[in-house]
Protein backbone atom coordinates (compact mmCIF):
# COMPACT_ATOMS: atom_id res chain seq x y z
CA UNK A 1 0.00 0.00 0.00
CA UNK A 2 1.25 3.63 -0.74
CA UNK A 3 0.56 7.14 0.29
CA UNK A 4 -0.52 8.24 -2.95
CA UNK A 5 -3.06 5.65 -3.61
CA UNK A 6 -7.28 5.86 -3.20
CA UNK A 7 -7.06 2.40 -0.59
CA UNK A 8 -5.15 4.95 1.47
CA UNK A 9 -6.32 8.00 1.26
CA UNK A 10 -10.36 6.84 0.71
CA UNK A 11 -9.96 3.78 3.31
CA UNK A 12 -7.20 3.46 5.08
CA UNK A 13 -6.46 6.80 6.59
CA UNK A 14 -9.67 8.15 7.90
CA UNK A 15 -10.69 4.10 9.54
CA UNK A 16 -7.47 4.51 11.45
CA UNK A 17 -7.37 8.00 12.55
CA UNK A 18 -11.10 7.25 13.34
CA UNK A 19 -10.50 4.49 15.31
CA UNK A 20 -7.21 6.04 16.83
CA UNK A 21 -8.66 9.03 17.83
CA UNK A 22 -12.29 7.56 19.86
CA UNK A 23 -9.86 5.39 22.00
CA UNK A 24 -9.59 7.09 25.21
CA UNK A 25 -6.30 5.63 26.63
CA UNK A 26 -2.77 5.63 25.29
CA UNK A 27 -2.60 1.95 25.39
CA UNK A 28 -5.50 1.31 23.23
CA UNK A 29 -4.08 3.95 20.84
CA UNK A 30 -0.81 2.15 20.77
CA UNK A 31 -2.81 -0.91 20.16
CA UNK A 32 -4.36 0.39 17.05
CA UNK A 33 -1.54 1.81 15.32
CA UNK A 34 0.61 -1.51 16.16
CA UNK A 35 -2.25 -3.31 14.27
CA UNK A 36 -2.84 -1.01 11.57
CA UNK A 37 1.01 -0.86 10.80
CA UNK A 38 0.87 -4.52 11.16
CA UNK A 39 -2.23 -4.97 8.45
CA UNK A 40 -0.58 -2.13 6.33
CA UNK A 41 2.65 -3.67 5.74
CA UNK A 42 0.30 -7.13 5.12
CA UNK A 43 -1.04 -5.69 2.33
CA UNK A 44 2.14 -5.51 0.24
CA UNK A 45 3.98 -8.42 2.05
CA UNK A 46 1.38 -10.80 3.67
CA UNK A 47 3.85 -13.28 4.59
CA UNK A 48 6.97 -11.34 5.26
CA UNK A 49 5.15 -8.92 7.73
CA UNK A 50 6.11 -12.36 10.00
CA UNK A 51 9.83 -12.05 8.98
CA UNK A 52 9.58 -8.53 10.55
CA UNK A 53 7.98 -9.31 13.68
CA UNK A 54 10.39 -12.16 14.63
CA UNK A 55 13.39 -9.59 13.45
CA UNK A 56 11.35 -7.51 15.83
CA UNK A 57 11.76 -10.66 19.04
CA UNK A 58 15.38 -11.33 18.18
CA UNK A 59 15.96 -7.48 18.71
CA UNK A 60 13.42 -8.13 21.91
CA UNK A 61 15.32 -10.69 23.35
CA UNK A 62 18.74 -9.15 22.25
CA UNK A 63 18.12 -5.59 24.40
CA UNK A 64 17.18 -7.49 27.39
CA UNK A 65 20.08 -9.36 27.05
CA UNK A 66 22.63 -6.60 26.69
CA UNK A 67 20.93 -4.89 29.55
CA UNK A 68 21.71 -7.82 31.72
CA UNK A 69 24.96 -8.92 30.73
CA UNK A 70 28.15 -7.22 33.00
CA UNK A 71 30.99 -7.62 31.66
CA UNK A 72 32.76 -5.36 28.63
CA UNK A 73 33.42 -8.45 26.85
CA UNK A 74 30.79 -10.82 26.69
CA UNK A 75 28.52 -7.61 25.88
CA UNK A 76 30.88 -6.71 23.36
CA UNK A 77 30.81 -10.82 21.77
CA UNK A 78 27.13 -10.54 22.18
CA UNK A 79 26.43 -6.92 20.31
CA UNK A 80 28.47 -8.77 17.38
CA UNK A 81 26.06 -11.86 17.66
CA UNK A 82 23.30 -8.86 17.27
CA UNK A 83 24.38 -7.43 14.61
CA UNK A 84 24.98 -10.54 12.44
CA UNK A 85 21.19 -11.72 13.40
CA UNK A 86 20.15 -8.40 12.30
CA UNK A 87 22.31 -8.08 9.20
CA UNK A 88 21.70 -11.80 8.26
CA UNK A 89 18.32 -11.46 6.96
CA UNK A 90 18.83 -8.53 4.66
CA UNK A 91 21.84 -10.07 3.35
CA UNK A 92 19.96 -13.23 2.05
CA UNK A 93 16.98 -11.27 0.51
CA UNK A 94 18.77 -8.72 -0.77
CA UNK A 95 22.74 -9.72 -1.19
CA UNK A 96 23.07 -13.61 -1.23
CA UNK A 97 22.37 -13.41 -5.55
CA UNK A 98 24.47 -10.56 -6.07
CA UNK A 99 27.19 -12.53 -4.56
CA UNK A 100 26.50 -15.47 -6.49
CA UNK A 101 26.26 -13.54 -9.27
CA UNK A 102 29.24 -11.96 -8.85
CA UNK A 103 31.36 -14.90 -8.15
CA UNK A 104 29.72 -16.72 -11.04
CA UNK A 105 30.92 -13.78 -13.31
CA UNK A 106 34.64 -14.41 -11.86
CA UNK A 107 34.94 -17.71 -12.08
CA UNK A 108 33.77 -17.33 -16.18
CA UNK A 109 36.50 -14.27 -16.52
CA UNK A 110 38.99 -16.16 -15.35
CA UNK A 111 38.27 -19.13 -17.70
CA UNK A 112 36.07 -21.10 -15.58
CA UNK A 113 32.91 -23.27 -17.21
CA UNK A 114 30.44 -25.32 -15.86
CA UNK A 115 30.08 -23.77 -12.31
CA UNK A 116 26.23 -23.01 -11.43
CA UNK A 117 25.36 -21.50 -7.77
CA UNK A 118 22.50 -22.08 -5.45
CA UNK A 119 19.63 -19.01 -5.53
CA UNK A 120 18.02 -17.63 -2.53
CA UNK A 121 14.44 -17.91 -4.21
CA UNK A 122 12.55 -15.50 -2.26
CA UNK A 123 12.01 -11.71 -3.43
CA UNK A 124 12.95 -8.98 -1.31
CA UNK A 125 10.59 -7.72 1.32
CA UNK A 126 9.51 -3.93 0.52
CA UNK A 127 10.98 -1.78 2.64
CA UNK A 128 13.68 -4.21 4.33
CA UNK A 129 16.59 -2.14 4.43
CA UNK A 130 14.87 0.22 6.62
CA UNK A 131 13.26 -1.41 9.19
CA UNK A 132 16.12 -3.57 9.61
CA UNK A 133 18.26 -0.36 10.44
CA UNK A 134 16.04 1.00 12.55
CA UNK A 135 15.89 -2.46 14.78
CA UNK A 136 19.69 -2.40 14.34
CA UNK A 137 19.96 1.35 15.64
CA UNK A 138 18.26 0.03 18.49
CA UNK A 139 20.01 -2.84 20.04
CA UNK A 140 23.01 -0.35 18.96
CA UNK A 141 21.70 2.52 21.12
CA UNK A 142 20.79 0.00 24.23
CA UNK A 143 24.55 -1.34 23.88
CA UNK A 144 26.10 2.42 24.18
CA UNK A 145 23.67 3.48 26.95
CA UNK A 146 21.62 5.85 24.81
CA UNK A 147 18.13 3.98 25.56
CA UNK A 148 16.84 1.55 28.04
CA UNK A 149 15.96 -2.09 27.46
CA UNK A 150 12.23 -1.71 26.00
CA UNK A 151 10.58 -4.40 28.30
CA UNK A 152 7.61 -5.00 25.88
CA UNK A 153 8.12 -6.26 23.28
CA UNK A 154 4.93 -5.01 21.18
CA UNK A 155 6.11 -1.31 22.09
CA UNK A 156 9.49 -2.72 20.13
CA UNK A 157 7.44 -4.17 17.46
CA UNK A 158 5.15 -0.43 17.16
CA UNK A 159 8.78 1.57 16.64
CA UNK A 160 10.06 -1.20 14.01
CA UNK A 161 6.84 -1.42 12.14
CA UNK A 162 5.24 1.80 12.27
CA UNK A 163 3.45 2.28 8.96
CA UNK A 164 4.27 6.27 8.53
CA UNK A 165 7.84 5.62 7.88
CA UNK A 166 7.89 1.67 7.67
CA UNK A 167 8.40 1.20 4.11
CA UNK A 168 10.34 4.25 2.86
CA UNK A 169 11.78 6.18 6.13
CA UNK A 170 13.17 8.37 7.17
CA UNK A 171 15.28 5.73 9.91
CA UNK A 172 13.87 6.33 12.84
CA UNK A 173 16.20 6.04 15.72
CA UNK A 174 14.46 4.27 19.06
CA UNK A 175 16.14 7.14 20.98
CA UNK A 176 14.08 9.75 19.04
CA UNK A 177 10.45 8.08 19.79
CA UNK A 178 11.17 5.89 23.10
CA UNK A 179 9.39 8.89 25.36
CA UNK A 180 6.87 9.28 23.03
CA UNK A 181 5.50 5.43 22.72
CA UNK A 182 4.12 6.01 26.09
CA UNK A 183 4.12 9.45 27.21
CA UNK A 184 2.98 11.48 23.89
CA UNK A 185 0.18 13.99 23.90
CA UNK A 186 -1.62 14.58 20.25
CA UNK A 187 -2.85 18.25 19.69
CA UNK A 188 -5.27 20.17 17.30
CA UNK A 189 -1.73 22.41 16.37
CA UNK A 190 -0.14 18.88 15.92
CA UNK A 191 -2.90 17.62 13.88
CA UNK A 192 -3.53 20.46 11.33
CA UNK A 193 0.32 20.95 10.95
CA UNK A 194 0.76 17.19 10.60
CA UNK A 195 -2.17 17.51 7.85
CA UNK A 196 -0.78 20.23 6.06
CA UNK A 197 2.78 18.65 5.90
CA UNK A 198 1.03 15.05 4.76
CA UNK A 199 -0.47 17.31 1.81
CA UNK A 200 2.36 18.93 0.79
CA UNK A 201 4.51 15.73 0.38
CA UNK A 202 1.59 14.04 -1.45
CA UNK A 203 1.55 16.94 -3.89
CA UNK A 204 5.64 16.69 -4.25
CA UNK A 205 4.70 13.23 -5.17
CA UNK A 206 1.89 13.27 -6.97
CA UNK A 207 2.21 16.43 -8.75
CA UNK A 208 5.83 16.99 -8.95
CA UNK A 209 7.60 13.26 -9.16
CA UNK A 210 5.11 11.76 -11.17
CA UNK A 211 5.00 14.11 -14.00
CA UNK A 212 9.04 14.66 -13.53
CA UNK A 213 9.19 10.53 -13.50
CA UNK A 214 7.28 10.33 -16.07
CA UNK A 215 9.36 12.42 -18.81
CA UNK A 216 12.32 11.34 -17.51
CA UNK A 217 11.20 7.36 -17.92
CA UNK A 218 10.26 8.16 -21.78
CA UNK A 219 13.57 9.45 -22.33
CA UNK A 220 16.05 7.84 -20.66
CA UNK A 221 14.22 4.31 -20.89
CA UNK A 222 14.07 4.61 -24.89
CA UNK A 223 16.88 3.13 -27.51
CA UNK A 224 19.48 5.01 -25.87
CA UNK A 225 21.67 5.11 -29.48
CA UNK A 226 19.00 7.58 -30.72
CA UNK A 227 19.10 9.58 -27.66
CA UNK A 228 19.89 12.70 -28.74
CA UNK A 229 22.64 14.49 -26.36
CA UNK A 230 19.93 17.34 -25.21
CA UNK A 231 17.17 14.63 -24.44
CA UNK A 232 19.83 12.75 -22.16
CA UNK A 233 20.94 15.96 -20.27
CA UNK A 234 16.84 16.47 -19.92
CA UNK A 235 16.14 13.27 -18.79
CA UNK A 236 18.74 13.02 -16.57
CA UNK A 237 17.91 16.50 -14.90
CA UNK A 238 13.85 14.94 -14.83
CA UNK A 239 15.31 11.91 -12.60
CA UNK A 240 16.99 14.38 -10.53
CA UNK A 241 13.70 16.08 -9.57
CA UNK A 242 11.64 12.92 -9.93
CA UNK A 243 14.34 11.23 -7.01
CA UNK A 244 14.01 14.60 -5.30
CA UNK A 245 10.48 14.92 -4.99
CA UNK A 246 9.37 11.48 -4.35
CA UNK A 247 11.58 10.74 -1.76
CA UNK A 248 11.48 14.16 0.35
CA UNK A 249 7.20 13.72 -0.48
CA UNK A 250 7.51 10.71 1.21
CA UNK A 251 9.27 11.63 3.89
CA UNK A 252 7.01 14.69 4.24
CA UNK A 253 3.61 12.64 4.40
CA UNK A 254 5.67 10.10 7.21
CA UNK A 255 6.31 13.21 9.21
CA UNK A 256 2.95 14.43 9.01
CA UNK A 257 1.57 11.31 9.88
CA UNK A 258 3.95 11.44 12.66
CA UNK A 259 2.70 14.64 13.98
CA UNK A 260 -1.06 13.49 13.83
CA UNK A 261 -0.43 10.73 15.93
CA UNK A 262 1.98 13.04 18.28
CA UNK A 263 5.24 11.32 17.14
CA UNK A 264 8.11 13.96 16.46
CA UNK A 265 10.49 12.18 13.52
CA UNK A 266 13.30 14.26 12.51
CA UNK A 267 13.59 16.17 9.46
CA UNK A 268 15.03 14.00 6.43
CA UNK A 269 15.64 16.80 4.09
CA UNK A 270 16.43 20.08 3.64
CA UNK A 271 16.64 21.80 0.51
CA UNK A 272 19.46 19.37 -0.91
CA UNK A 273 19.79 20.77 -4.15
CA UNK A 274 20.62 24.53 -2.71
CA UNK A 275 24.08 23.45 -1.53
CA UNK A 276 27.45 24.23 -2.86
CA UNK A 277 29.04 21.66 -2.10
CA UNK A 278 28.81 17.55 -2.03
CA UNK A 279 29.63 17.53 1.56
CA UNK A 280 26.91 20.47 2.23
CA UNK A 281 24.39 17.92 -0.30
CA UNK A 282 24.74 14.73 2.17
CA UNK A 283 24.16 16.79 5.52
CA UNK A 284 20.55 17.81 3.59
CA UNK A 285 19.91 14.96 1.26
CA UNK A 286 18.53 11.82 3.28
CA UNK A 287 19.69 13.26 6.78
CA UNK A 288 18.53 10.02 8.45
CA UNK A 289 20.65 7.66 6.02
CA UNK A 290 23.35 10.10 6.68
CA UNK A 291 23.47 10.17 10.29
CA UNK A 292 23.03 6.40 10.47
CA UNK A 293 26.12 5.80 8.93
CA UNK A 294 27.95 8.47 10.69
CA UNK A 295 27.47 7.83 14.08
CA UNK A 296 27.32 3.87 13.39
CA UNK A 297 29.90 3.03 11.15
CA UNK A 298 32.40 6.50 10.02
CA UNK A 299 33.20 7.45 14.43
CA UNK A 300 33.56 4.11 15.38
CA UNK A 301 35.97 3.34 12.38
CA UNK A 302 38.24 6.49 13.53
CA UNK A 303 35.76 9.23 12.10
CA UNK A 304 38.12 12.15 11.72
CA UNK A 305 40.75 11.17 13.99
CA UNK A 306 42.09 8.20 12.19
CA UNK A 307 42.40 6.35 8.18
CA UNK A 308 39.73 9.59 7.58
CA UNK A 309 40.13 8.82 3.51
CA UNK A 310 40.00 4.65 4.07
CA UNK A 311 37.04 5.67 6.83
CA UNK A 312 35.02 7.31 3.65
CA UNK A 313 35.88 4.75 1.40
CA UNK A 314 34.16 2.50 3.21
CA UNK A 315 30.71 4.28 4.30
CA UNK A 316 30.33 5.44 1.19
CA UNK A 317 30.76 1.65 0.09
CA UNK A 318 28.15 0.38 2.32
CA UNK A 319 25.90 3.53 1.66
CA UNK A 320 25.84 2.37 -2.16
CA UNK A 321 25.46 -1.48 -1.58
CA UNK A 322 22.83 -0.23 0.89
CA UNK A 323 20.76 1.08 -2.05
CA UNK A 324 21.27 -1.56 -4.18
CA UNK A 325 22.64 -5.04 -5.04
CA UNK A 326 24.29 -4.13 -7.91
CA UNK A 327 27.71 -2.87 -8.76
CA UNK A 328 26.09 0.40 -10.23
CA UNK A 329 25.11 1.15 -6.87
CA UNK A 330 28.52 0.55 -5.54
CA UNK A 331 29.72 3.03 -8.49
CA UNK A 332 27.88 5.54 -7.26
CA UNK A 333 28.61 5.06 -3.53
CA UNK A 334 32.60 5.10 -4.69
CA UNK A 335 31.70 7.88 -6.81
CA UNK A 336 30.73 10.36 -3.87
CA UNK A 337 33.44 9.16 -1.68
CA UNK A 338 36.45 10.22 -4.35
CA UNK A 339 34.10 13.44 -4.30
CA UNK A 340 34.20 14.07 -0.67
CA UNK A 341 38.03 13.40 0.02
CA UNK A 342 38.72 15.58 -2.76
CA UNK A 343 36.91 18.44 -1.41
CA UNK A 344 38.99 17.70 1.93
CA UNK A 345 42.54 17.63 0.09
CA UNK A 346 40.91 20.60 -1.39
CA UNK A 347 40.08 22.78 1.77
CA UNK A 348 43.43 21.28 3.44
CA UNK A 349 45.07 23.43 0.83
CA UNK A 350 42.78 26.33 1.47
CA UNK A 351 40.88 25.90 -1.67
CA UNK A 352 37.01 26.12 -1.10
CA UNK A 353 34.57 25.90 -4.41
CA UNK A 354 31.77 26.33 -2.26
CA UNK A 355 32.77 30.05 -1.23
CA UNK A 356 31.67 31.01 -4.71
CA UNK A 357 28.06 31.38 -5.10
CA UNK A 358 25.93 30.64 -7.95
CA UNK A 359 28.96 28.50 -9.65
CA UNK A 360 29.03 26.16 -6.84
CA UNK A 361 25.54 25.71 -6.87
CA UNK A 362 25.05 24.83 -10.69
CA UNK A 363 28.92 22.45 -10.54
CA UNK A 364 27.20 20.50 -7.82
CA UNK A 365 23.69 20.10 -9.26
CA UNK A 366 25.82 18.97 -12.50
CA UNK A 367 27.40 16.29 -10.09
CA UNK A 368 24.58 15.47 -8.19
CA UNK A 369 22.50 15.05 -11.50
CA UNK A 370 25.24 12.71 -13.40
CA UNK A 371 25.75 10.60 -9.74
CA UNK A 372 21.87 9.80 -10.10
CA UNK A 373 22.26 8.81 -13.95
CA UNK A 374 24.72 6.21 -12.40
CA UNK A 375 21.90 5.36 -9.69
CA UNK A 376 19.72 4.55 -12.73
CA UNK A 377 21.06 2.54 -14.84
CA UNK A 378 22.12 -0.92 -13.15
CA UNK A 379 23.22 -2.01 -16.77
CA UNK A 380 27.02 -1.28 -17.60
CA UNK A 381 26.50 -1.29 -21.20
CA UNK A 382 23.46 1.03 -20.87
CA UNK A 383 25.12 3.32 -18.28
CA UNK A 384 28.24 3.88 -21.33
CA UNK A 385 25.74 4.40 -23.83
CA UNK A 386 23.70 7.04 -21.87
CA UNK A 387 26.99 8.76 -21.13
CA UNK A 388 28.40 8.54 -24.95
CA UNK A 389 24.36 10.31 -25.50
CA UNK A 390 25.63 13.01 -22.82
CA UNK A 391 28.37 13.98 -25.09
CA UNK A 392 26.67 13.57 -28.16
CA UNK A 393 29.00 10.74 -28.82
CA UNK A 394 25.96 7.62 -29.61
CA UNK A 395 24.06 9.62 -31.76
CA UNK A 396 25.26 12.50 -34.67
CA UNK A 397 21.91 14.76 -33.67
CA UNK A 398 22.71 16.94 -30.40
CA UNK A 399 18.92 18.52 -31.03
CA UNK A 400 16.20 16.37 -30.03
CA UNK A 401 14.19 14.02 -32.14
CA UNK A 402 10.18 14.98 -32.97
CA UNK A 403 9.05 12.25 -30.56
CA UNK A 404 11.75 13.82 -27.58
CA UNK A 405 10.57 17.19 -28.53
CA UNK A 406 6.58 16.43 -28.55
CA UNK A 407 7.30 14.59 -24.48
CA UNK A 408 9.14 17.67 -23.44
CA UNK A 409 6.92 20.22 -24.80
CA UNK A 410 4.25 18.36 -23.15
CA UNK A 411 5.46 19.45 -19.51
CA UNK A 412 7.65 22.33 -20.56
CA UNK A 413 5.53 24.45 -18.20
CA UNK A 414 6.39 22.47 -15.03
CA UNK A 415 10.41 23.38 -15.61
CA UNK A 416 10.44 26.29 -13.99
CA UNK A 417 7.98 25.36 -10.64
CA UNK A 418 10.52 22.04 -10.21
CA UNK A 419 13.21 24.49 -10.40
CA UNK A 420 11.54 26.97 -7.84
CA UNK A 421 10.12 24.27 -5.68
CA UNK A 422 13.24 22.36 -4.72
CA UNK A 423 14.77 25.67 -3.28
CA UNK A 424 13.63 27.13 0.00
CA UNK A 425 12.16 30.51 -1.64
CA UNK A 426 8.63 29.36 -1.52
CA UNK A 427 8.42 28.75 2.21
CA UNK A 428 10.30 31.92 2.85
CA UNK A 429 7.85 34.19 0.45
CA UNK A 430 5.08 32.02 2.36
CA UNK A 431 5.83 32.78 5.57
CA UNK A 432 7.23 36.84 4.75
CA UNK A 433 3.62 36.98 3.84
CA UNK A 434 1.38 35.05 6.26
CA UNK A 435 3.30 34.40 9.62
CA UNK A 436 2.48 36.29 12.39
CA UNK A 437 -1.24 38.16 10.59
CA UNK A 438 -3.67 35.45 12.27
CA UNK A 439 -4.51 34.01 8.69
CA UNK A 440 -1.74 31.76 8.38
CA UNK A 441 -3.84 28.49 10.05
CA UNK A 442 -6.58 29.16 7.22
CA UNK A 443 -4.26 29.86 4.50
CA UNK A 444 -2.62 26.34 5.13
CA UNK A 445 -6.23 24.67 5.88
CA UNK A 446 -7.10 26.11 2.22
CA UNK A 447 -3.89 24.62 0.47
CA UNK A 448 -3.94 21.41 2.17
CA UNK A 449 -7.17 21.08 0.98
CA UNK A 450 -6.97 22.46 -2.61
CA UNK A 451 -3.57 19.87 -2.67
CA UNK A 452 -5.68 16.87 -0.94
CA UNK A 453 -8.31 17.50 -3.39
CA UNK A 454 -6.45 17.73 -6.75
CA UNK A 455 -4.16 14.93 -5.67
CA UNK A 456 -6.97 12.49 -5.02
CA UNK A 457 -8.55 13.43 -8.84
CA UNK A 458 -5.02 12.50 -10.06
CA UNK A 459 -4.38 9.11 -8.56
CA UNK A 460 -7.79 8.18 -10.28
CA UNK A 461 -6.09 9.47 -13.45
CA UNK A 462 -2.70 8.47 -13.46
CA UNK A 463 -0.89 5.12 -14.41
CA UNK A 464 2.22 6.17 -13.92
CA UNK A 465 2.71 6.52 -9.98
CA UNK A 466 5.49 4.44 -8.27
CA UNK A 467 8.14 5.46 -4.94
CA UNK A 468 11.16 4.98 -6.12
CA UNK A 469 12.81 4.33 -3.21
CA UNK A 470 10.36 1.10 -2.17
CA UNK A 471 12.64 -1.12 -3.68
CA UNK A 472 15.35 -0.56 -0.75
Amino acid sequence: MVFSSIVFLGAFLPVVLLLYFISGNRTWRNFILLIASMLFYAWGEPIWVAAMAALALIDYLGGLMVGRIQGAGAKKAFLVLMVILNLALLFMFKYFNFLMDSVGDLVRLLGGTGFSFARFPFAMPIGISFFTFQALSYVLDVYRGDAAPQKNYFYLLLYISMFPQLIAGPIVRYTDVEYEILNRRESASDFANGAFRFCVGLGKKVILANYAGGLATTLLSTNLNALSASGAWVGMLMYTAQIYFDFSGYSDMAIGLGHIFGFNFKENFNYPYASRTVTEFWRRWHISLSSFFRDYVYIPLGGNRKHQYLNILIVWALTGLWHGASWNFVIWGLYYAALLCAEKLLKKNDIDMGKIPFISNILLLLIVSFGWAVFYYTDASQLWVFCRSLLGLANADITMSLRELTAVNELFFLFPVLALAATPIPAKVCNRLFAGRGIEVWVKTLWAAVLLVVCFMMIMNQTYNPFLYFRF
